[in-house]
């Protein structure tokens, strides 16, 4: 391909001279065309430059070519077109007295690449028109095309509906169609068929195409300001002031576009945070401030491995991710553990998009980090549930089979009881083994109930005497190290409860002061049981009313409960025990 000198060509342009038909000569050689053509946009008035909204048809104007063919289409390829009838090519037809899109692609290309000022100049590319128009007499046939925006190909399937007639003319083999900013539409035809060659849907030559079509869109803008630039009196003023216009509101819309994002970014639920390729973060919003402890001012710069991350492992399996998203892999909804800047771990689902430039070479790293440690917690609650339900079925299964061990054990134990007299020395055995059958009766009920397979029986209750009973088992396995200080009010009201519960609750208090206690030689656990008004300790706002309540409290010597552990010891499942 022979290089293009754009500041020559942009003097010439600015010299003098007709730019739109300099642009054909230029675009002729620089796709190996052998015709190029331009059509303005216009209504009945056929007046050139009117503005885009009143534009109802194009009409076939400059034209160029190669060879003799060619020079006849330079000289009389206006005239020959209208008397084909193959210009004017009108917008809309009418229909039943509706007006409806007419078929065609430079009416399709008027239609839709009219709003350059917003999106900028668009090539439509149909690589292989002959084999499509070969194939049909049909006046108007659909064929695939390709949308080039200055970045990337496009390819649309059977989404134009071209004028077969216009091609069959022409002999197109090819054709490349541009939008020319306020006049019309450049037409490029029969472009050297190896620029434009296919394999798997792909141009096999797309680099060096790539390189001409944004020639191309250089020379357009360059061509549009040149003939801006010779327009004098009231029609230059005129397409001036029209061009000024939508420069401003297209800066007023981008402002308030910019405006809009930034206020949803700025304010997301969700922590956005973006990185150069070498993980050093270039910006982030209000939410990543929040999740991490951290000002924007302490972000921006640093290394996120180095931040977030202080587990060697988990430091190289991300630092082996960005390694992959620079090779092009994506990385969606990664669940790990980040460092808080207060040194708190916190569970994050973790996705990142790669963003490319022109050459596609990767320039920034969009990272959005979700919060999920209350997820994380359910999880982990749910999982124990599940342990929990699967020990309680365990646990019914034991105490059905226990109950049938000790159902002969008690029979048989009150049988012999009936037959020995009263005075027997042996009674106070068996009277013992009944006991015991007793408790172990009332542990099969607590299993039970544990595995759910049984209700609670709530009845009034002497809470002093509930307590007496445990402390007979309590002193079976508290160390003689630990002194046991039981101070029971006896004018103690009734309640309305679960003695089994009851009797849990006790025991597990008693079990955790005992632990409380474990490393030190000697200790105290006090036990007090009293009466009590008002306000209830522990659930703010509520009161007992006049009646009152029974207050059960223990008290030990131990190491008592860290500060950080103290909000979690009602959450289920929460403890400070060695897992195992």
């Amino acid at each position: 391909m022979k290089l293009l000198d754009f500041n020559t060509i942009e003097r010439k342009f600015f010299n003098g001279g007709n730019p739109l038909k300099k642009l054909l000569k230029i675009s002729l050689d620089l796709f190996e065309a052998r015709q190029t053509g331009v059509l303005f946009g216009t209504n009945h008035t056929k007046i050139k430059f009117l503005p885009t909204s009143m534009w109802d048809r194009g009409i076939m104007g400059n034209f160029d070519g190669k060879g003799i063919g060619g020079l006849i289409l330079k000289l009389f390829g206006a005239h020959i077109v209208t008397a084909k009838k193959l210009s004017p090519v009108f917008f809309f037809k009418k229909k039943n007295g509706q007006l409806s899109d007419n078929d065609g692609i430079i009416a399709y290309v008027l239609r839709n690449c009219a709003n350059y000022y917003k999106k900028g100049i668009r090539v439509i590319i149909c690589p292989d028109t002959d084999q499509f128009v070969q194939q049909t007499d049909e006046k108007f046939l659909y064929i695939p095309f390709f949308a080039y925006d200055g970045n990337a190909f496009v390819r649309h399937e059977n989404a134009i509906k071209v004028d077969a007639g216009i091609m069959r003319h022409f002999k197109s083999i090819n054709s490349i169609y541009i939008y020319l900013p306020d006049y019309g539409v450049l037409v490029i035809n029969t472009v050297g068929t190896q620029l434009l060659e296919l394999k798997d849907k792909v141009f096999v030559n797309e680099t060096e195409l790539k390189k001409r079509l944004d020639g191309l869109i250089q020379l357009v803008e360059m061509a549009s300001l040149a003939y801006l630039g010779q327009l004098t009196g009231k029609k230059g003023a005129q397409l001036l002031w029209r061009k000024e216009k939508h420069l401003r509101e297209t800066s007023h819309e981008l402002i308030e576009n910019e405006r809009r994002y930034r206020d949803l970014y700025e304010n997301a639920p969700i922590a956005y945070i973006s990185l150069d390729p070498f993980g050093a973060i270039l910006k982030c919003n209000k939410k990543a401030e929040l999740i991490s402890g951290y000002e924007s001012r302490q972000l921006i710069g640093q290394n996120i491995l180095d931040l977030f991350i202080q587990d060697d492992n988990e430091k190289k399996r991300l630092s082996e991710i960005f390694n992959n998203l620079l090779r092009g892999m994506v990385l969606n909804e990664t669940e790990l553990q980040i460092i808080l800047k207060d040194g708190t771990l916190l569970w994050v689902s973790l996705s990142v998009d790669a963003i490319k430039n022109t050459k596609d070479l990767i320039v920034e790293l969009r990272m959005m980090i979700l919060d999920i440690s209350s997820r994380k917690s359910l999880e982990k609650q749910l999982i124990q549930s599940q342990k929990m339900e699967a020990i309680g079925t365990l646990a019914s299964g034991i105490a059905h089979d226990f109950n049938n061990i000790l159902s002969p054990i008690s029979g048989y134990s009150e049988m012999l009881l009936m037959d020995m007299e009263k005075q027997d020395p042996r009674r106070k055995n068996l009277d013992i083994i009944l006991d015991c059958v007793k408790h172990a009766k009332d542990l099969v009920s607590q299993i039970l109930t544990f595995s759910m397979q049984k209700e609670h029986s709530l009845e009034v209750l002497d809470v002093s005497q509930a307590v007496k009973d445990s402390m007979i088992l309590v002193r079976s396995f508290l160390p003689a190290t630990i002194k046991l200080n039981i101070d029971i009010d006896p004018s103690c009201k009734t309640i309305f409860a679960d003695p089994i519960q009851l009797h849990q609750v006790i025991m597990n208090l008693v079990a955790n002061a005992y632990h409380a206690m474990k490393d030190g030689a000697n200790g105290n656990l006090d036990i007090i049981v009293k009466n009590a008004n008002g306000l209830i300790p522990f659930v703010p706002g509520v009161t007992a009313g006049n009646q009152g309540y029974v207050c059960l409290s223990v008290k030990d010597t131990g190491t008592g409960i860290k500060k950080e552990v103290l909000g979690k010891i009602f959450e289920p499942y929460f403890s400070t025990r060695d897992e195992g």
